[in-house]
């Protein structure tokens, strides 16, 4: 997997500007992810619907680019391409106004999945992939947990039934991952309720030589695959939570490390490829 590759999106991402819906940078992410997807011959559906979750019509669209056989068991991949409004966390009050970058919190999760894509392209999977664009992930305020995932939500309430062969049998969301000092810990929900799931990724990090990742749960997070296990499909969360420029000014292409990038890609080929998942 091409680390470099996958940071030079990261940095091209944070070029397009803020990816909030409804602004350019928004709609300029969209087209861009639609053309990389597109070019790596993937076959793309786009799921476009409104939420009023925030007190007003939100446009959202996410895109589900598909590859390997149409029938049998899928896995799906997740990542949010949208950006925060607002860098609430950020020490410096002048910076609590301004919209997120989204380096590594948008931006990591989107070049990972494009860079399983690259692979996907070269040489078809064993079993049926989705890598699912998210929307409308990190448009809500701290205090209202529930007008977060608005994207999830919607990919949630549209996943077709159970044993249908196009619904995904698993789901991995892949989230603030590019981090320069990875330390990737099972999130609690997620070991919880999908523990098997969670004993893939370990195993994918021991068999790919993943020094980022360990066993231990650490930190209960809202994030994208909490709408997916409360529709019945097993997910888990991916994600590095200890990250000091989470919601800051300070998100910004220095703050990933093409290597983190790579490490985190070779995980999610794994799981494509060679997990349990993997065998028809």
């Amino acid at each position: 997997m091409d680390g470099a590759r996958a940071r030079a999106r990261v940095v091209h991402q944070v070029e397009l500007g803020p990816r909030v819906p409804g602004t350019p940078g928004h709609a300029a992410m969209m087209a861009w992810l639609e053309g990389e997807l597109m070019r790596l011959g993937a076959g793309i559906e786009r799921q476009a619907f409104t939420d009023s979750t925030l007190g007003r019509a939100l446009p959202l669209t996410n895109f589900i680019a598909r590859y390997g056989p149409a029938r049998g068991r899928r896995i799906a991949l997740c990542a949010h391409y949208d950006t925060r409004p607002w860098c609430d966390q950020d020490p410096d009050s002048a910076h609590r106004a301004l919209p997120l970058p989204g380096a590594n919190d948008g931006g990591s999760g989107v070049a990972v999945l494009l860079e399983v894509a690259e692979l996907l392209h070269r040489r078809a999977p064993p079993v049926g992939v989705d890598l699912v664009f998210l929307d409308g992930e990190d448009q809500g305020r701290a205090s209202q947990p529930q007008e977060f995932s608005l994207g999830a939500k919607g990919y949630a309430a549209r996943l077709a039934i159970p044993g249908s062969d196009a619904r995904p049998a698993a789901a991995f969301v892949f989230d603030m991952i590019g981090d320069k000092d990875l330390e990737i810990y099972p999130e609690i929900q997620s070991s919880q309720r999908a523990a098997n799931l969670c004993a893939i990724v370990l195993d994918a990090a021991r068999a790919t030589g993943a020094r980022g990742f360990h066993g231990t749960p650490r930190y209960a997070v809202t994030d994208d695959h909490v709408p997916l296990l409360e529709a019945g499909l097993p997910a888990v969360d991916i994600i590095d939570f200890d990250y000091p420029a989470w919601h800051t000014a300070r998100d910004l292409p220095d703050q990933t490390s093409a290597e983190s990038l790579a490490e985190v890609a070779r995980v999610a080929a794994w799981i494509v490829y060679r997990s349990p998942l993997a065998r028809s």
